[in-house]
């Protein structure tokens, strides 16, 4: 039965894992250079986002592991009728946690910035050893303040003080948690490590993902622009534009000296002109498309599927907001703020994984898709908001033509990503995040048997914590401000999903076409067409 349940936990993983190989390496390959394409970067930004993507697809078999040990009437299985069997199936997982975040921690401080800057001083064409020295004195910097995350990650948590067992009602709330809270100097030094990537992770989540899980939905809704009222406005900007370049080379004959002034005016419209002839014949080449002659056809399924993901935003927006909220009204201390479940009000998404618990693979497969969905809404935010650097946007990523080093900034992003979402999906399901869809037995007064879900309030010990669960508890308690600054960012993401979608609202429908201007036409003069990230 052990096998039949851990066959059962780990088959979906290996599945999942094998589409994440087959997205990852096509996915860099796809958007690499293909006339300087380097293998190298191909490899380290592959294995990137393989490690981060096993490493968010490692939560839902910890979930279904520790939901599979109990029966639906509370009691548990006989094959982990034994705590010490218990602690030995889920010692695999988080071995597995700390081995995936360890390489995590080593692509980050050490493969992928020595390789980014190798890249940057390539655009100086300097000689390989320069490029060399330069790229190992930039990764030297990073290795220093890893080695600095570390010292703090052995001390710090080390520093925090817990309640004794015979200490206020504050403790009793929380104690059973605790249980779980005795870990080793290095298991709080990686989890200092990574925890601190995951901050940086969140902020850009908070941002493109709160940006693209709402703004994606209503762009499949709304659609793009009229292709044919797009061209015919560009046909007439080029018209008077043309105007314009007749009237003064009309002027001033060949005969006649230009003053510097119309010199300057005239190459500006010949450049405009240019621009405009590109996403001319881009808009062309739109119309005359296979897939925009069967537009009839699949315009109904964008909006069918923009719908329903407009209503999977809602929810996720909803079981946040309320996860959120019913934090704020049971507010006992930052110490105590990731600990407190759905204590008051209810949670949607919750509600719905703890019922599809029953019905193994349905709960597995949605809780994939959430994070699913978190990662491609993601990627959406990347291609519409861009990499900047304050006013300064730093790379544009096009199929084809994306330079080695943004592609490793890109894939170093989505990494920081992906690996903070698994601290969000603890905010947005709390509850589940922890213990699955378990239930536990207590005897009432009148000797009356209840069955009841595991939730962060009960004071039993017939509830198996989830090993990320205990990993993201034993953590944020010792170290409180991680905790405060992920609640903070929460409420953040809330403010941007709100504003992306009224921003959304009264902005005009997408164009078909990447916009070229005088400006990208220039910078991008040598390299090949640009197309969006993700159609």
């Amino acid at each position: 039965m052990l096998i039949l349940a851990s066959l059962g936990s780990w088959l979906p993983f290996a599945i999942v894992g094998l589409f994440i190989i087959f997205f990852s390496i096509i996915f860099t390959l796809r958007y690499q250079q293909k006339r300087n394409r380097d293998y190298l970067v191909t490899l380290v930004c592959s294995t990137s986002l393989i490690i981060a993507l096993l490493t968010s697809s490692l939560l839902p078999t910890d979930v279904i592991l520790v939901s599979f040990m109990k029966n639906p009437n509370g009691t548990f299985k006989e094959w982990t009728s034994n705590q010490t069997t218990r602690d030995h199936i889920q010692k695999y997982v988080e071995v597995g946690y700390y081995v995936l975040y360890g390489l995590v921690i080593l692509l980050a401080f050490l493969v992928n910035p020595f390789l980014f800057f190798y890249y940057e001083e390539k655009e100086e064409q300097e000689e390989t050893s320069k490029r060399i020295r330069s790229a190992i004195k930039w990764t030297i910097g990073f290795l220093i303040f890893l080695i600095i995350l570390i010292i703090l990650g052995i001390f710090v948590p080390q520093l925090a003080t817990l309640p004794s067992d015979n200490s206020t009602s504050e403790w009793d709330h929380v104690k059973y948690l605790i249980d779980h809270f005795d870990s080793s100097r290095i298991e709080d030094s990686i989890s200092f490590t990574i925890f601190t990537l995951s901050i940086i992770g969140f902020l850009l989540l908070t941002i493109y993902t709160g940006y693209g899980s709402i703004a994606c939905p209503l762009s499949l809704i709304r659609g793009k622009r009229s292709a044919r009222l797009q061209q015919a406005t560009i046909e007439e900007q080029r018209t008077d534009i043309h105007n314009q370049i007749r009237i003064l080379k009309t002027r001033y004959p060949r005969h006649i000296p230009m003053p510097d002034r119309e010199k300057r005016k005239l190459a500006e419209l010949e450049q405009q002109d240019a621009a405009l002839c590109r996403n001319e014949e881009l808009i062309i080449n739109i119309r005359q498309s296979f897939c925009f002659k069967c537009r009839y056809i699949y315009r109904p399924i964008q909006i069918i599927l923009g719908t329903l993901l407009f209503f999977f935003a809602i929810i996720i927006f909803i079981s946040l907001l309320l996860s959120n909220i019913n934090k704020c009204i049971n507010f006992i201390n930052f110490k105590q703020i990731f600990a407190q479940g759905n204590q008051t009000l209810p949670n949607p998404i919750d509600i719905v994984l703890t019922w599809t618990g029953k019905f193994y693979p349905i709960s597995y497969i949605f809780l994939t898709g959430l994070m699913v969905y978190i990662i491609l809404t993601s990627l959406y935010g990347l291609q519409q908001i861009g990499i900047w650097y304050f006013w300064i946007r730093m790379y544009r990523f096009s199929r084809g033509g994306t330079k080695p080093q943004a592609i490793l900034m890109l894939c170093s992003l989505l990494m920081f990503i992906v690996v903070a979402i698994n601290v969000f999906v603890y905010l947005l399901i709390p509850q589940y995040a922890i213990y699955g869809d378990q239930h536990y037995s207590v005897i009432n007064n009148n000797g009356t048997v209840i069955i009841q879900s595991c939730t962060q309030f009960v004071t039993t010990n017939e509830c198996q914590m989830t090993v990320m669960g205990r990993i993201i508890l034993r953590f944020f308690y010792k170290v409180w401000f991680f905790g405060a600054i992920y609640f903070c960012l929460s409420w953040l993401f809330l403010i941007i999903f709100v504003g992306s979608f009224l921003l959304k609202l009264i902005r005009n429908r997408e164009s078909n076409i990447h916009e070229y201007t005088v400006e990208s036409l220039l910078e991008n003069a040598d390299e090949t067409e640009d197309e969006p990230l993700i159609e």
